[in-house]
């Protein structure tokens, strides 16, 4: 496992066999208790526990991630990435119609008690 995996696991790690939430700032996109994930090249595969029953939930690595507060920020922000002009003006003229809900988003993972729930 490469050193970026390896802190990325790290980050994980607290929040094994807990309630948690996965949303965005708009919406929750995921609820259930983490049993296990896995990072895998290019994606996170998270395998939940949603009312007794076990369901695998994969996302794309990020761009970056940090925590602050126990709150996990996955981090899929096009401007994290593109710091030339340019490539900002070719990235605004993509087509996005079939885009990921993940899309130009930050993704949280936090506990259900920190969600209010």
């Amino acid at each position: 496992m490469n050193t970026c995996l390896e802190q990325a696991a790290e980050y994980f790690k607290p929040y094994l066999l807990k309630d948690i939430v996965i949303r965005t700032d708009k919406k929750v996109i995921r609820r259930g208790t983490l049993k296990i994930f896995q990072l895998k090249q290019y994606f996170i595969r998270l395998f939940l526990d949603v009312n007794g029953k076990q369901k695998q939930y994969e996302i794309p690595y990020p761009f970056d991630i940090h925590e602050t507060e126990d709150i996990l920020t996955l981090n899929y922000q096009l401007s994290t990435i593109a710091k030339d002009e340019e490539v900002k003006l070719q990235i605004k003229f993509m087509d996005t119609t079939c885009k990921s809900k993940l899309y130009n988003n930050l993704v949280y993972i936090l506990t259900s008690e920190q969600d209010g729930i």
